[in-house]
């Protein structure tokens, strides 16, 4: 399948700030199963992003701005050409204790950041009865009957800084909340499972697409296979991979800091179509409008007005 998708993320603040660096990872990647063929990247106000790699590969664009301004926006199209998995994961006939890891697995072993090992994850691993499956498969089989039963997807529940400790004490909670309680009872059994983040295509024609969360699991026979918790299913062609860690800590959409004493408010849009075709036959509309920026703060500057406008005041009466 071929997928051009576009993502707008917009942050506006209260007041104007006077610095902002921000790094933010929204390209797909090549691998397995997906081909990147075309990503372009536009930054308001006007900004030379640099890119790089992650430990693991993930492409990351870095920039900053160092001008007074009251919003940033990030916008980014891609072209990714996508297949079915290679296999169902819930088929996977290897028994979890024979999944024996190399170091490159370890980091994907270990509980920490928002997957918490605690006593309502070993509970909730007694309720679904994950110590009666034998194989990973049956480990993901279990998963996608029953997890479900337990959590409930519901938005506003949770936030990006939740863990899976905070889903469970709700009993609710959106994709990154599943992803980061599948990947906690993996792990208890000793499946190596990886956090993903990406896009997925939706056919619907009110509903955006939307930014997603799922895992993978690792074995010996079938390196990495992915798997959606929220939606019960394989990851599949309609799934687009951004990057992969441990879990969301090490790859969210965005991560900065900005200098000025404001509020910050972040909206995001996605939207993903089937393309014919790669070639393009004509010119893509510009992804960002020109932002403007300012030697020094407007909001100085009308308050230096205000001031004025009173003490000339005074001074008449």
């Amino acid at each position: 399948m071929l997928l051009e998708v576009e993502h707008h993320l917009r942050f506006q603040y209260s007041a104007f700030v006077r610095e902002s660096h921000m790094e933010v990872r929204v390209e797909p990647r090549t691998q397995s199963g997906q081909t990147l063929h075309e990503f372009d990247l536009g930054i308001g106000p006007h900004a030379q992003p640099s890119r790089h790699e992650d430990w693991v590969g993930n492409a990351m664009h870095w920039f900053s701005i160092t001008d007074y301004h009251d919003r940033v926006e990030v916008a980014c199209r891609s072209l990714v050409e996508t297949s079915e998995a290679a296999i169902d994961p819930i088929s996977i006939g290897l028994p979890f204790v024979d999944c024996v890891s190399t170091l490159r697995e370890w980091d994907f072993l270990q509980f920490g950041g928002p997957v918490i090992r605690s006593e309502r994850l070993e509970m909730l691993a007694q309720h679904l009865g994950l110590a009666e499956c034998v194989t990973v498969g049956d480990l993901l089989g279990r998963l996608s009957e029953s997890l479900g039963q337990h959590l409930l997807y519901q938005s506003f529940v949770t936030n990006a800084m939740s863990t899976s400790e905070d889903a469970l004490q709700a009993g609710a909670g959106v994709c990154q909340d599943f992803a980061h309680v599948s990947l906690g009872l993996l792990r208890l059994y000793g499946v190596p499972c990886r956090y993903v983040n990406g896009y997925l295509h939706i056919d619907h024609p009110i509903k955006p697409s939307e930014s997603h969360a799922w895992i993978e699991v690792w074995t010996p026979d079938h390196g990495w296979v992915g798997f959606d918790p929220t939606h019960s299913c394989s990851a599949g062609e309609r799934h687009i991979v951004v990057a992969y860690g441990r879990h969301y800590n090490d790859v969210p959409p965005n991560r900065g800091i900005f200098r000025g004493a404001s509020q910050e408010t972040i909206s995001a849009e996605v939207r993903t179509a089937v393309v014919e075709r790669r070639e393009r036959h004509h010119k893509p509309a510009p992804l960002i409008m020109d932002v403007p920026v300012f030697a020094e703060s407007p909001d100085q500057q009308v308050a230096c007005e205000h001031r004025a406008d009173q003490a000339a005041s005074q001074q008449q009466q």
